[in-house]
């Protein structure tokens, strides 16, 4: 590519707004011998005014003329010399103004490629606030989402605070109420208990026929005098004393078999647990020692488990469910 004038005005331009610049390219381009050429220059004209001022006393001078000519040739052919290097010198410094040209070529190359290079970062730059411009709108917004969300889950633990505390006061009032319920059950289980052991205790003919006849029930007053003299002799220890006169009914008769007396102990309980089959037994069995006298041994009620009824059987205890008497080998 030629070195234009246009270029070279740009080049121009550039030394002029950098003049530390031309000192360097005078002295990239000039050898030290052209730098030296004006000096010699005004040698040469100092000589030539000395020649010419030789020559107006040439008559008288001959011979010194002759020795001048020959001086003047010898520094004319010196200054050939000093021409001729001056041509090579020149030429040398075209080589590196062309090696210039190209450097201010590749400079002008690299500006317009840094140039281009400015103006796609700044594009990236601006695409880049964009998108930091729209990554700050979706902090903000995060933000607000997350202090709604915040919010509602302030709400949330309020509400749930509340519902608990509303909770915690059903349960106690649930609780109280549970506490009343079974208050009243166990109130109207006693008196379930009591009326069923007042029905059983009046009506005792009708309930216990099948097993004695002559049926006389025993009051606690009557009881505890039979078990005096037992007590006295030693065969019941006041505890076991206390323990069957606690007995729901007991009563005395004669059985039908072979009209022997008898007594007779019965637990009488709404539904029929284990405990009433135990406490017949122990109780039945602590008369009998006390009075020396066979002694049967019942549990009376509504109902009874399953587990009851197995030890009935396993003990030897009469069941009477609802007035019917069950032996202990019958199921």
């Amino acid at each position: 590519m030629p070195f234009t004038v246009k270029d070279f005005r740009d080049l121009v331009r550039i030394l002029e707004k950098h003049p530390e610049w031309q000192a360097e390219l005078r002295r990239l381009i000039l050898t030290e011998e052209l730098l030296a050429l004006p000096g010699l220059v005004r040698e040469l004209a100092d000589a030539q005014r000395q020649v010419v001022e030789q020559l107006l006393i040439l008559g008288q001078q001959v011979r010194a003329l002759a020795e001048i000519q020959q001086r003047t040739e010898e520094r004319i052919s010196a200054l050939e010399e000093q021409v001729r290097a001056l041509a090579e010198a020149q030429r040398r410094t075209e080589e590196r103004v062309s090696t210039l040209e190209e450097q201010v070529r590749a400079l002008a190359e690299a500006q317009r490629r840094t140039e281009e290079q400015v103006h796609a970062l700044a594009e990236a730059q601006r695409r880049t606030e964009e998108r930091v411009s729209a990554l700050e709108e979706q902090v903000r917004a995060l933000a607000e989402a997350q202090r709604r969300t915040e919010e509602q889950i302030r709400a949330l633990a309020e509400a749930q605070q509340r519902a608990e505390e509303q909770i915690r006061a059903l349960a106690e009032a649930q609780r109280h109420a549970d506490e009343r319920i079974k208050l009243l059950t166990d109130r109207m289980a006693d008196v379930q208990g009591r009326v069923l052991e007042w029905r059983y205790r009046e009506h005792a003919h009708a309930y216990f026929d099948d097993l004695l006849r002559r049926i006389h029930v025993l009051s606690t007053q009557e009881l505890a005098n039979l078990l005096d003299e037992p007590m006295a002799r030693g065969a019941l220890s006041r505890a076991e004393r206390k323990e069957i006169l606690m007995s729901d009914i007991v009563l005395r008769g004669r059985r039908w078999a072979d009209d022997a007396e008898a007594f007779l102990i019965a637990e009488i309980s709404v539904g029929i647990g284990e405990d009433d089959v135990e406490r017949a037994t122990r109780r039945a069995e602590l008369l009998r020692r006390a009075l020396e006298r066979p002694v049967i041994a019942v549990v009376a009620g509504r109902g009874i488990t399953p587990q009851a009824s197995a030890l009935a059987r396993e003990r030897g205890v009469w069941r009477i469910l609802d007035g019917t008497p069950i032996a202990p080998h019958e199921e």
